[in-house]
């Protein structure tokens, strides 16, 4: 019987081949999340509680502008594997950040005040995620 002895490190450089890098097992989750058993549910529930956080921040602030103002905004989030979350890119119009200089302050502090926030799992270890959250900005 022949038999060959197989290092620790070519066990594991064989099995990160086979891993999806693209995808992870639990999505970042705020605790009212938690209790979502299926991911497709979770990271539904991450992302509409995000957007709702957002826009409810946004709302707080009185703004009067001189045209009526209909933009979508794209803003990429980030989860660091330690739960702490921040805007990575903001894509808005020219005419959106003349309109609405204090935007950016505006949905970065919306971000600083999420609730605690845990990250993204991969094979039960915490990882860095983004992700894309359209936003829609309209006024009368």
């Amino acid at each position: 019987m022949e038999t060959k002895k197989v290092f620790s490190d070519e066990i594991a450089a064989e099995e990160l081949k086979h891993i999806n890098w693209n995808d992870v097992e639990t999505y970042p989750s705020f605790p009212e999340c938690e209790k979502c058993d299926e991911k497709a549910k979770q990271k539904r529930c991450f992302e509409q509680r995000l957007t709702q956080i957002i826009y409810e921040n946004l709302e707080t602030h009185q703004v009067v502008l001189q045209d009526s103002l209909h933009e979508k905004v794209m803003v990429v989030i980030g989860v660091s594997a330690k739960g702490e979350v921040k805007i990575d890119s903001l894509k808005a119009s020219e005419h959106l950040k003349a309109q609405l200089p204090e935007f950016e302050s505006w949905l970065e502090k919306a971000v600083t005040n999420l609730p605690k926030t845990y990250p993204a799992q991969k094979r039960g270890i915490p990882v860095n995620t983004s992700f894309q959250l359209p936003l829609t900005i309209k006024s009368e």
